[in-house]
């Protein structure tokens, strides 16, 4: 996740997970041009670490380091296009590139931080008021497909995703600002 602000630094990669079903439309009879659409749900997120003033136990305010974990789930609707290349000895090599509309399911965020040696946790399970309702993003990869009979094969592609639009809503408390950067790894089965 990267900032816009920087009063927020980025704090790490997370792992995130995708799943669903895409459906390639092939475009031409050499079956090497086609276009990808599909439904998925992606659960997305990333860390950033910031300055915040919390109320100790003494009712005095104090400044600590805060580590904040968000995570949102999106419906998403990929749109994009396979290139791929002829059969070489069971395999298919290919390259694709598109977008992902998505829609926001649900999201919620994990604060932890440490007041002397105490470390704590807060947990806020609805943040839906803060991160921004819709999403759009730009994918783009490489991978290949093993043809295990006929039309069933096997496919691993690695992607790079970005997102466009800002993570957050424009009403967040806070002023956070940032795009979510994805290195993403799809595997499945074609039918």
């Amino acid at each position: 996740m990267s900032s816009h602000n920087e009063k927020f630094l980025p704090n790490g990669g997370y792992a995130n997970l995708r799943y669903g079903v895409t459906v390639d439309v092939n475009f031409t009879e050499a079956q090497n041009y086609y276009f990808t659409t599909g439904l998925t749900f992606q659960h997305l997120g990333g860390k950033y670490k910031f300055n915040r003033v919390v109320l100790d136990p003494n009712a005095d305010m104090v400044d600590v380091i805060n580590n904040r974990l968000y995570r949102t789930i999106y419906l998403t609707i990929p749109t994009g296009v396979k290139l791929k290349t002829p059969e070489f000895n069971h395999f298919v090599f290919g390259v694709n590139f598109g977008f992902y509309h998505s829609i926001r399911l649900s999201s919620r965020i994990v604060d932890k931080y440490e007041m002397g040696k105490t470390k704590l946790q807060h947990k806020t399970p609805n943040y839906n008021k803060s991160c921004a309702i819709f999403r759009e993003a730009g994918f783009m990869g490489i991978g290949g497909e093993y043809i295990i009979k006929g039309d069933f094969r096997a496919h691993l592609y690695v992607n790079y995703a970005y997102t466009f639009t800002n993570y957050f809503s424009m009403r967040n408390e806070i002023g956070e600002k940032g795009n979510l950067h994805s290195l993403e790894v799809v595997a499945g089965f074609n039918f």
